[in-house]
């Protein structure tokens, strides 16, 4: 069932976030100076480091993006304060043949590197006709400070997708966007995932796999805007440690309805000169970096292989992605969950023909389809 927020004073302050200590696994086995938390953007901070778009879906999805006020009054936005969290959600109650009620929240400031921590628990669940998605998109700084930067054009100052999928689907798709001249040439090496091995202590440089190398969004041989793309495996890798032979797979649930049955978990981006790692940390997970609140000094390496890398000597990161603003929506259809709503079987499960239909005809099952965030921030190492 669908929490109910409070709208008390969204865009006022109301408290201050503390931090939790950090944990036994935090531990700094680098040379490089610790990673200290320089934005807050958890709880009571959150709403006003967001602005609301409110204009036609980029993505051509069949979506009516709500600004501030109108969320608020449509109980779209809120604070979870037993959870002391957020929550974004879309209407689930009405039929409007020009889209169905929803929120875009981008944040107010951008960023030039450094690792991004959110402890999500709960996204939108696997509906068809969904198209969530937490990601960063180059943007001008409305914060001012040293950042400001110029507003590049998309995807010049490059996109990452975090956490995205479409439809009923169960597992993430981590996603880069840029133009020409960027192509990465890393690949998984774990080969317990491909069965062709029991060695389950073969080094792996990422838990996902690599579908598509080229991130240039018109790159040739690829389905347009479809990036350089690993997905995420659908079991947590082997530990020889923990698990003896026979080995078996445990479930990762790092998507919709699955995800949000375990109770979520963290995300974690870390951005530098050479390379894109993303983890996912599920919350039963005995080296989760935070229970609730963000950790005081995170410490990516002592997490495992994370589920995405990207680098390779084809993509200079470091001019290719530029000024990133954090992303939050749930859209419907579009470019995305529209064209896949026939091959991706969900117009034979629904009886309906086109994703449109069933979205404007159907809003109960959207009831799911809403984010809770209990932690953000941004860390700089230093």
């Amino acid at each position: 069932m669908r929490p109910t927020p409070s709208l008390l004073a969204i865009t006022t302050v109301l408290a201050t976030l503390s931090l939790a200590a950090p944990t036994g696994q935090e531990k700094n086995t680098t040379t490089s100076p610790p990673y200290k938390l320089v934005d807050d953007l958890s709880y009571t901070n959150f709403f006003t480091a967001f602005d609301f778009f409110s204009g036609p879906d980029p993505t051509e999805g069949f979506v009516q993006y709500q600004d501030r006020e109108a969320a608020i009054v449509q109980n779209l936005v809120g604070f979870l304060n037993d959870t002391q969290s957020v929550f974004m959600g879309v209407d689930y109650t009405t039929q409007d043949p020009r889209g169905r009620a929803s929120v875009r929240l981008e944040s107010r400031k951008t960023w030039n590197q450094g690792l991004l921590v959110a402890d999500i628990r709960h996204m939108p669940a696997s509906i068809c006709g969904t198209w969530p998605a937490f990601w960063l998109l180059s943007g001008k700084n409305k914060d001012g400070g040293e950042q400001d930067g110029e507003e590049l054009p998309w995807p010049t100052g490059g996109e990452i997708d975090i956490l995205e999928g479409v439809n009923d689907y169960t597992t993430n798709a981590v996603t880069l966007h840029t133009s020409k001249g960027c192509i990465v040439d890393n690949s998984t090496t774990d080969t317990t995932l491909t069965g062709s091995t029991t060695d389950a202590s073969t080094p792996i440089s990422f838990t996902g796999t690599l579908k598509t190398e080229n991130c240039d969004v018109d790159a040739p041989g690829q389905v347009q805007n479809a990036g350089c793309s690993i997905h995420a495996p659908a079991t947590l890798p082997l530990d020889p440690q923990l698990q003896p032979p026979p080995y078996t797979r445990t479930p990762l649930p790092s998507y919709g309805t699955p995800f949000n049955t375990a109770g979520g978990g963290i995300y974690a981006m870390e951005w530098t000169n050479s390379s894109i790692s993303i983890w996912f940390i599920p919350r039963t997970s005995t080296f989760t970096p935070s229970t609730h609140n963000l950790p005081l000094h995170p410490d990516p390496s002592s997490w495992g292989p994370p589920l995405a890398h990207f680098s390779g000597s084809g993509c200079p990161l470091s001019t290719r992605f530029k000024h990133l603003k954090i992303i939050f929506d749930t859209t419907f259809c579009g470019q995305w969950a529209g064209r896949e709503w026939e091959r991706g079987g969900c117009r034979a499960s629904t009886g309906v023909r086109t994703c449109e239909e069933y979205v404007w005809a159907h809003p109960g099952v959207f009831e799911e389809a809403y984010w809770e965030v209990a932690g953000l921030g941004w860390f700089q190492r230093g």
